[in-house]
């Protein structure tokens, strides 16, 4: 490509561009990339100089890009930016006569929204050159012909039409998409080769040329847009069509935009089912639950129409998980969701609360409807029954019923009352349905949940919690890069809690700052005492969202941070996506985390996947690794929902410059699928349980 055409249609477009022979010497930079660099000319330099590249690591690059038949994604730094961060980059390799040149693109904004205005102002440069269609026909093939080499450093296909909306020419991408060559769409009508459809209502729909022409300005296509293809398949699509202008502003013809979206769109429904129902179970999350109970409470304040809540507890669950193994306890929660549903009526809502713990939403019923559907919910868990190995396995459940009347006052006081309910019908032997009554919260709630907040306030006051610690392994040289610091709780009679039977109960009853802090203080103290000795400990700390959100507490572990004389690389914060969802406070929590990352202090969003529509928030807040979600992680050898989804949040981070760590690895299968994604970290049993203080290791 000669250095003048480039120029000639690059010197317009707001993008940053390069044009590059294949050693990478710069032979043309437009007006936008001589402004990134402060009006220095780039020309006769080398990528090298311009992008900080070490030769080896700018020769494969190059070969890479020069390989391609599609737009490169890229990440370099340099380009004249103060800070370190890698800006973002496309290269396409374009094929002139005998020469192969090399595009580079510096993306300003990685949007689509962007990518379209990008595009659009480069049509307003070919404006002019479209114009010369009064000179002759041999103008405008120069013009298209100039045109069509700028197009190809575009992944998005183009079709362009004249001003009766009849195909003039289309780039490789829209042939491929619409199942038409150029040659054979030249002078059709756009309609029928832009055969388009509403994917919901499978009706046509409107043409955004025909709008354009008619309208002379820049139409997009509406939501849900389907493209038909010659042979029948089918593209969701998102595009874009603009008009041609001659010099005097008389339309000339129409540019269309478009590209295929199906598997972001798939991606996104998926992102979306996950973010509201529960992985194992595929029935609701609590989150989903909450929204629902707390709408059910507000309708109940209107209306006389009485609803209920049924809290449903598995007995004797954690004797099988246990005993049995993970896989027999999964297959148990599964054999009740299955009982449970076909219990449930249309209006009602069935979610997974917890590890063992069932909530039912009831719709118009009065409390004698809802014993009796509870009594039939118990009498289908009895009937639950299934062999595994030779063993038979039964459910049976306690189930605590709350009426949700005017009186009620929010989704968190009618959760209580109904946990409260189940907890008297475990005491009253098990296997057993209770209706909430008012005396319930003085002799049943109160006397388990007092028993236990003395405990807890107990142990923080002598010190009386364990830390127990388990490793996280670079997969690259399968050493160990830290340990996770995780909390252990004993009863009174010595007996070891799951966390799962304390912290949701600190957390509803604001002891999670209390907790939290006495973690980081320990932890600490336990990595300095192994800095002193030379035997750096690096430590990843679980931060509640309930702490962030809590000013004092966040004073506190500044102060505690301030303290601190180890290297504070050694110290990972983790905190949950739901947690970081649900602050209120996320501005000032964003501040704090970058405040202790500029002064060295890591941070990881756990549990990455339960709450995908908050995918936003990886760049809104300042994290260096992403864990992903065990659920996702359990059964990525046979699921290719699973494996779809860990793929997807690691090309995430990779693009967003972050660290993947993969939780519940649990066999050797499950960790070769993983070294196959391509995680950077992976923890769970296989690779060491949770144990006494560590001591440096590698991991074979």
């Amino acid at each position: 490509m000669r250095t003048k055409d480039f120029l000639d249609l690059a010197d317009g477009l707001p993008d940053a561009l390069l044009l590059l022979d294949r050693s990478g010497e710069v032979l043309a930079a437009n007006r936008a990339f001589v402004r990134l660099l402060d009006g220095q000319q780039p020309v006769g330099r080398n990528l090298g100089e311009l992008a900080e590249l070490a030769g080896a690591d700018l020769a494969d690059r190059l070969r890479r890009w020069a390989a391609s038949s599609r737009p490169t994604p890229d990440r370099l730094k340099g380009f004249g930016r103060q800070d370190n961060d890698a800006a973002r980059v496309e290269v396409r390799a374009v094929q002139d006569d005998t020469t192969r040149h090399l595009i580079l693109r510096v993306l300003a904004n990685s949007s689509q929204a962007r990518q379209f205005h990008a595009l659009n102002q480069e049509l307003a440069r070919r404006n002019a050159l479209l114009a010369e269609l009064h000179a002759g026909r041999e103008a405008l093939h120069r013009a298209l012909e100039k045109a069509q080499i700028t197009l190809m450093s575009i992944g998005d296909a183009v079709i362009a039409t004249d001003v009766d909306g009849r195909v003039e020419t289309m780039n490789p991408i829209a042939e491929s998409l619409t199942g038409w060559s150029a040659d054979t769409a030249s002078g059709q009508p756009l309609d029928t080769v832009f055969n388009i459809i509403n994917e919901v209502s499978r009706e046509p729909a409107s043409n955004p040329v025909t709008r354009c022409l008619a309208e002379g300005r820049i139409v997009g296509l509406a939501n849900h847009t389907a493209l038909i293809a010659r042979d029948g398949r089918e593209y969701v699509i998102e595009d874009s069509a603009a008009p041609i202008r001659a010099r005097n502003g008389e339309v000339l013809g129409a540019i269309l935009v478009f590209r295929d979206v199906t598997e972001d769109r798939l991606l996104q429904r998926q992102l979306g089912f996950m973010a509201t129902h529960d992985a194992l179970t595929q029935i609701y999350n609590r989150r989903h639950f909450e929204r629902e109970l707390e709408r059910a409470v507000q309708v109940g304040r209107r209306s006389a129409t009485p609803q209920a809540m049924l809290y449903i507890d598995l007995d004797h669950f954690k004797l099988v998980n246990d005993t049995a193994g993970h896989a027999v306890g999964d297959a148990l929660l599964l054999a009740v969701t299955t009982a449970l549903t076909r219990r449930v009526r249309g209006s009602d809502v069935l979610a997974r609360l917890g590890g063992d713990e069932f909530g039912v939403l009831l719709c118009s019923v009065d409390m004698s409807e809802a014993r009796k559907i509870g009594e039939e919910m118990l009498a289908a868990l009895n009937a639950v029954d299934f062999q595994h190995d030779g063993t038979r396995y039964s459910a049976a459940a306690s189930i605590g019923i709350a009426l949700i009347d005017r009186n009620a006052t929010n989704a968190a006081d009618i959760m209580r009352r109904a946990d409260i309910a189940c907890y008297v019908a475990k005491r009253e032997g098990r296997n057993k349905l209770h209706l909430y009554q008012d005396s319930d919260s003085s002799n049943a709630g109160s006397v388990s949940e007092v028993r236990l907040a003395n405990r807890i306030r107990h142990l923080l006051a002598t010190n009386g919690f364990g830390l127990v610690f388990q490793p996280i392994v670079k997969l690259a040289d399968r050493s160990v890069a830290r340990h996770e610091t995780l909390l252990r709780m004993t009863d009174e009679s010595g007996k070891t809690l799951s966390p799962a039977s304390f912290i949701p109960f600190a957390e509803r009853n604001g002891l999670m700052p209390q907790i939290d802090l006495w973690v980081v203080a320990q932890a600490f103290d336990l990595i300095e005492t192994h800095f002193r000795r030379g035997r750096p400990l690096p430590l990843s700390i679980n931060l509640s969202g309930q702490t962030l959100g809590d000013s004092a507490a966040v004073e506190k572990l500044r102060a505690l941070c301030d303290r601190f004389f180890a290297p504070p690389y050694l110290v990972e914060f983790e905190i949950t996506e739901t947690a970081a969802l649900a602050l209120a406070q996320i501005d000032q929590t964003r501040d704090f985390m970058r405040e202790l990352r500029g002064r060295g202090f890591r941070f990881a969003l756990d549990d990455f996947g339960t709450g995908f529509s908050s995918l936003a928030y990886l760049k809104y807040l300042p994290v260096d690794v992403i864990k992903i979600d065990g659920a996702f992680v359990r059964d990525i050898v046979g699921d290719a929902v699973d494996q779809a989804m860990v793929r997807s949040i690691c090309q995430i981070a990779r693009s967003l410059g972050k660290q993947t760590v993969a939780e519940y690895v649990e066999n050797q299968a499950i960790l070769d699928r993983l070294i196959e994604i391509g995680v950077d970290y992976v923890q769970g049993y296989h690779l060491g349980r949770p144990a006494a203080l560590p001591e440096p290791e590698t991991v074979s």
